[in-house]
């Protein structure tokens, strides 16, 4: 009897679908991009950090799909959380970001799921933005992420668009 308990677990651990997709993201016209800008530093460097954390973001929420799916994402533009303003005075920077309810981040790209053969499953442009987010009640969490915000409105975007089914 214990072997057939055995066999059972090992069938029933193989019955669910592997997740592990995969997800390759390129940046198109960078530099014609709504807000991609430090507020202070290296400009080429700030964009680099900005896409490496987002292009991480995007490949982590791939994982959630199964192992035969990849995610294509073509981003073609970026408004970060924020505006950049002048500052005045002693400041070793000359501007600053500044978060205001009406601030929030949008992103803009084409999305591309195929299969392992490359045959699309689903594709389109998305015109994505976090207009509900608040950004007082979330001030600890944010100052640990300076992408907290676009974070969590790709995710939004990922599981309503690729993970959930019609009628859920």
């Amino acid at each position: 009897m214990r072997v057939q308990g055995i066999v059972g677990t090992a069938l029933l651990a193989f019955s669910f679908t592997a997740l592990a997709g995969t997800a390759e993201v390129s940046w198109k016209d960078v530099d014609s991009y709504t807000d991609i800008h430090p507020a202070d530093g290296s400009r080429e460097r700030y964009e680099q950090k900005v896409m490496d954390k987002l292009t991480e973001h995007f490949q982590e929420l791939a994982a959630k799909l199964p192992e035969d799916q990849k995610l294509e994402i073509t981003v073609t533009d970026v408004d970060l959380t924020g505006r950049l303003e002048p500052t005045f005075g002693r400041s070793s920077s000359n501007y600053v970001r500044i978060v205001r309810e009406i601030d929030f981040p949008r992103m803009e790209f084409d999305y591309r799921l195929v299969d392992k053969l490359g045959e699309a499953i689903k594709e389109g442009q998305a015109h994505v933005k976090n207009m509900r987010f608040n950004y007082d009640s979330l001030a600890s969490r944010v100052r640990r992420n300076d992408l907290y915000f676009e974070e969590e409105m790709l995710t939004h975007w990922f599981e309503e668009t690729l993970i959930s089914q019609p009628g859920e």
